[in-house]
Order: C-alpha cells, then sequence, then structure tokens
C-alpha cells in the first residue's frame, strides 16, 4: 500500500485529518515519527484494532448502555414520526395559502369588477341629473 492511501485510511479510521491532531486524540501514537512508512502501519494497526474492540462492544453493550441505546433509539423514531408530520402539516399549509391566493386573486378581480360597475353607474346618474 503506498503511504498517501495509508495516510488516507488512518487519517479516516482515526476521524482525523492531521498528525498534530492525531497525536493529540490518541496517547498510542505520540510516541510515532509519521515522517516514516512503519510509524503509519503502527498507526494504521492500532486504529484498525480500536475500530475492532469498539465494534465487538457495539455488538454486546453493557446493560446500563442497552437501556440507553433503547431510550435513544425510540426517541428517535419518535422524532422521525413528529417530522413527518411537521412535513406532512407544512404542505398542507402550504396548498392551503395557494388556494388562498387563488381566492385572493378572485375577490381582487370581482372588487376591481364591482367598482367599475359603480363608476360606470355614477357616470350614468351624473348624465341623468344633467338632462
Amino acid at each position: 500500500m503506498k503511504l498517501v492511501e495509508l495516510k488516507a485510511k488512518v487519517y479516516e479510521l482515526a476521524r482525523v485529518s492531521t498528525t498534530l491532531q492525531l497525536k493529540a486524540k490518541y496517547e498510542e501514537s505520540k510516541g510515532l515519527d509519521m515522517r516514516r512508512k512503519l510509524s503509519w502501519e503502527k498507526a494504521f494497526t492500532i486504529f484498525q484494532k480500536h475500530q475492532d474492540e469498539f465494534r465487538k462492544w457495539l455488538e454486546n453493550p453493557s446493560h446500563e448502555y442497552k437501556e440507553l441505546f433503547a431510550e435513544i433509539a425510540l426517541v428517535s423514531e419518535e422524532y422521525d414520526k413528529k417530522l413527518l408530520k411537521g412535513k406532512q402539516l407544512g404542505q398542507e399549509v402550504i396548498l392551503m395559502a395557494e388556494s388562498l391566493e387563488v381566492l385572493a386573486e378572485e375577490c381582487q378581480d370581482e372588487a376591481d369588477n364591482l367598482k367599475q360597475e359603480v363608476k360606470a353607474a355614477r357616470q350614468i346618474a351624473k348624465r341623468a341629473e344633467l338632462n
């Protein structure tokens, strides 16, 4: 594996983007000379081991964490339901607003027509008074 690929994998496993962050975040990497490929290989091994241990722990966490994860899952599910309902309500509000805009335009057109009729009726009434 090329050094560039190795560095990228180590950064990805460690979830950092620089060697300074790497050394600050993980005690095991402080003594490594990151100018050498061998150090990057050691770092890869270390972080791969951490990942494997974490995956194993996730498969069988302690009872306390199982309860916490179950609660998180429940809250997350409820949040998703409420978010979906909120989106649906938002769509309904948008549809209502659009229909209100159409209704307002129709009312405005009707009002404009009535104004013209009133204006015409006044003109006719004025002419009738003059005659």
